[in-house]
């Protein structure tokens, strides 16, 4: 496997994708652990909607499971969410955002460090696959799009993740390159056209390319200078306002295409051959060995080692959310014991005594659902 970062102009969850998602994620292996982030879109009254629709695809289209790194925004979450959020990316090699505001996500995504998880993820072999509005923070700058086709300011670059340093790339990411959608006024080159893109031009480093990808099109880049153009439109390099374009089906190298600019950020991750006190602690969570997990973290927080602490706390919490003790194993015996006594009660008509039980352990949090099968029961926090 190599890192691998894939560029979407538009249509991530398209059937013109299908294709492209399936030989991403068949690249990583049999196990793929496929993250979405949802920063792009959190400030959307309909994000839930968007997430869902994301899965949904994910479910049907890829037969692959679809989780979340959810940071909708930064600034009210707690450290505890934040630590959640920097876990899915750390456990995640299929990394997949798409549609949104840029400079929204990268307002929330820079306060969290993001930018510099999603280079050490690459740096571990894993895929970014980044449509769209997540596709214009890749590069080292970034249009705020929506600040400058919508609310009319100047034209001005943000920084942006710069992701594509790993691969040596110093450049700026622009999907929606053949958008037509103004019909009677300019939306190319990802709706702010071609006046205000030469405003941007002009404020880049001479010689410093800008990636354009059309929709409904992606571009894939890995650690070994391969590039690939997939789907139904064109990869452009623009640079100084001269532009070369490459269609569909090409396969080139960031050397020929005049993308090595710099010296690759890539780092291989480094192993002294002894477990870290993360590690240790992950290990004793695998075990349940709780008494253990304790000790690492205690000692994390003695130690100052406030990241680390915070991961484990983050990871802490998951585990007891999903069963650090199985509740539900642990209680069983003695709910079948009380639904026997139910069932006894209603069987001689004593349906007090059956509304009690009920009810009583309605108030303990358990839900029994009665059927022609018999009864069954849950707790009420699975509502």
């Amino acid at each position: 496997m190599s890192a691998r970062i894939a560029l979407m102009g538009s249509g991530e969850t398209a059937p013109s994708m299908v294709k492209v998602h399936r030989a991403l994620l068949d690249s990583l292996g049999d196990k793929p652990r496929a993250v979405l982030i949802d920063t792009t879109y959190g400030f959307q009254e309909n994000a839930d909607e968007l997430t869902e629709k994301a899965q949904d695809f994910f479910a049907e289209s890829l037969v692959t499971s679809l989780g979340v790194a959810t940071l909708r925004r930064a600034k009210d979450a707690t450290a505890l969410e934040v630590t959640r959020f920097r876990r899915e990316l750390e456990a995640a090699n299929y990394i997949f955002a798409g549609p949104g505001s840029p400079s929204y996500a990268l307002g929330n995504l820079h306060q969290v460090g993001a930018g510099k998880i999603l280079q050490d993820q690459l740096s571990r072999d894993a895929t970014l696959c980044f449509a769209s509005a997540a596709a214009v923070t890749t590069g080292r700058w970034s249009i705020p799009v929506y600040e400058i086709y919508k609310v009319g300011a100047d034209p001005e670059w943000q920084d942006g993740l710069d992701l594509l340093s790993v691969f040596g790339i110093e450049a700026a990411v622009v999907p929606h390159f053949d958008n037509h959608e103004g019909a009677t006024h300019d939306t190319r080159f990802c709706y702010i056209g071609d006046r205000r893109l030469r405003m941007l031009e002009a404020r880049l480093p001479d010689g410093v390319p800008i990636i354009g990808i059309d929709e409904h099109t992606c571009v894939t880049i890995d650690d070994d200078g391969n590039v690939e153009v997939l789907g139904k439109g064109v990869l452009t390099i623009r640079r100084d306002g001269v532009a070369k374009e490459f269609p569909s089906g090409s396969v080139l190298t960031v050397e020929s295409l005049g993308l090595s600019n710099r010296a690759p950020t890539r780092q291989s991750p480094v192993s002294d051959g002894t477990d870290s006190r993360l590690e240790r602690f992950r290990t004793a969570l695998v075990a349940f060995d709780a008494e253990r997990a304790m000790q690492e973290l205690a000692a994390a927080v003695s130690g100052d080692q406030r990241d680390d602490a915070l991961t484990m706390i983050g990871e802490l919490d998951a585990v007891l959310t999903d069963g650090f003790v199985d509740r539900r194993a642990l209680l069983n015996p003695l709910v079948e014991l009380i639904i026997e006594l139910r069932a006894s009660a209603r069987s001689s008509k004593d349906f007090a005594t059956s509304d009690r039980i009920r009810d009583g352990v309605a108030a303990c949090g358990i839900i029994f659902e009665d059927s022609a099968d018999g009864t069954t029961w849950r707790f009420a926090s699975s509502d």
